[in-house]
């Protein structure tokens, strides 16, 4: 559990959640700490390592280190033996539950630090035992959220304000522990949902240590992959979308790492595209097949339906595994992406300049959708619900039309890319409350905490 000697900045120490949908934009935020002079230790378990790899590539080791400890096995009989990182969302509580056996080793790291860190800043899920860890360590907890303000009311409206909620339901506590967190971080920006955020800051919170802080950007190294491996090199994927030479022509199709289609949808969406006449790029997660919790479906799930593949040669690409995401939402060549609407994903596609087509399936897909296709007019509904099977015929003419430039939602993604950049350009409102977020653990390293912005 050795670390290098710390620099002279404030020391903050790091727990992502092992997701990728958690732990990159957990990876962003670190980045822009380090910008601004924080010293950070980061906690993972040995399988989780690899995702750091970007950020440790751009930073020096005297400003940012990590601590590796061996993932806990004790708690949870769920998690298969050797999975350190979670692929399937039915599973989160019991990473939970099994990385909050790491309170010890961590109370033993922090008492022989001879630099032992001001605050922690955790992700939001893991809060309920890491506000009791800060508390024994006598620092304080920061939750970082990877729900925007806008999905975040409602969760918390539903877990905090019923009357038998309890800390026994795994959700509640998640809640619970957010809200008596020291502070609360967003990946969004105040131009967004910044009404949102004021509502959970006014019922749910008695101080005003909030800040939205985004979108954060994505980390972008030189010869490190983001992800991992995926089945068609990152330099072959850009080299055919080169091939196309009109501008916003390809549809991208992706569903994060959590989403898994039944046979059924798969063969709906493999015609769609088929019929579309559309070229395109359909990433698929091969990763895991199914629920593991209850066994059902199996390996129907998440797969190319056969001959496909070999019917769309040269006018789609089908990707199986990691897939280089980002790079492919900024081409100039793709011009619409079908999306299940995760946070990150819809963020990385409006700063992508794609048009979105959102089918939202779970937990805050449903209200991102709502925030981007009701509320800003920026995505357009295509289906919703993990279950249910679209129709080919309609879907094939949304993504025919989605490539052509006259739908207003396309139009109004461009303005929306202009606002979410200006607030974190310099003096912006995300800039502005980073810095803020800042001198704020600085004055913790004082001994003073500040209650008021």
């Amino acid at each position: 559990m050795a670390t290098n000697k710390k620099s002279n900045g404030v020391h903050v120490l790091t727990i992502p959640f092992p997701a990728g949908g958690h732990i990159l934009p957990h990876m962003d935020l670190i980045h822009q700490l380090l910008r601004r002079g924080l010293t950070v230790t980061i906690v993972v378990t040995p399988k989780v390592l690899h995702y750091l790899n970007p950020l440790l590539s751009l930073h020096p080791s005297t400003s940012v280190d990590t601590l590796v400890l061996p993932f806990p096995t004790g708690s949870s009989s769920a998690i298969p033996p050797g999975v350190e990182i979670m692929q399937d969302v039915s599973l989160a509580p019991h990473f939970i539950r099994s990385l909050g056996e790491l309170f010890d080793p961590l109370v033993q790291w922090f008492q022989t630090h001879p630099s032992p860190p001001v605050a922690i800043l955790s992700d939001m899920l893991l809060s309920p035992w890491v506000n009791s860890l800060a508390s024994s360590l006598n620092i304080q907890n920061l939750s970082f959220s990877v729900l925007n303000p806008s999905a975040m009311f409602p969760w918390m409206s539903r877990y905090l304000k019923t009357t038998n909620g309890s800390d026994d339901d795994s959700f509640t506590g998640i809640h619970r522990g957010i809200a008596t967190s020291w502070g609360l971080i967003f990946n969004s920006c105040t131009e967004f949902d910044g009404d949102k955020m004021n509502m959970i800051k006014d019922e749910f919170f008695q101080h005003d240590r909030l800040w939205a802080i985004g979108p954060l950007l994505p980390i972008k190294p030189n010869g490190t992959e983001r992800g991992g491996p995926g089945s068609i090199p990152q330099q072959q994927i850009i080299a055919w979308l080169d091939s196309f030479h009109v501008d916003k022509s390809v549809v991208y199709v992706g569903f994060g790492t959590q989403i898994f289609l039944s046979k059924r949808q798969m063969e709906a969406l493999a015609l769609a595209l088929e019929d579309s006449g559309v070229p395109f790029i359909w990433a698929i997660n091969d990763t895991l097949k199914g629920d593991q919790e209850d066994g059902q479906h199996g390996d129907d799930r998440n797969m190319v339906p056969p001959g496909f593949e070999e019917k769309v040669r040269g006018k789609g690409l089908v990707i199986k595994g990691w897939t280089p995401q980002l790079a492919i939402l900024e081409h100039r060549a793709v011009g619409s992406y079908l999306t299940h609407c995760g946070w990150n994903s819809a963020l990385e596609g409006l700063l992508g300049e794609v048009l979105l087509l959102v089918w939202p399936m779970q937990v805050d897909h449903f209200d991102n959708a709502k925030l981007l296709a009701d509320d800003l007019g920026v995505a357009i509904r295509v289906c919703k619900g993990l279950n249910t099977v679209p129709d080919a015929t309609k879907l094939a003419q949304i993504l025919s039309h989605s490539v052509s430039m006259d739908q207003p939602e396309r139009a109004r993604a461009m303005k929306l890319k202009e606002t979410a950049l200006a607030a974190i350009q310099n003096g912006g409102s995300s800039d502005k409350a980073l810095d803020c977020l800042v001198q704020h653990l600085s004055g913790l390293s004082a001994g003073t905490i500040i209650n008021k912005y």
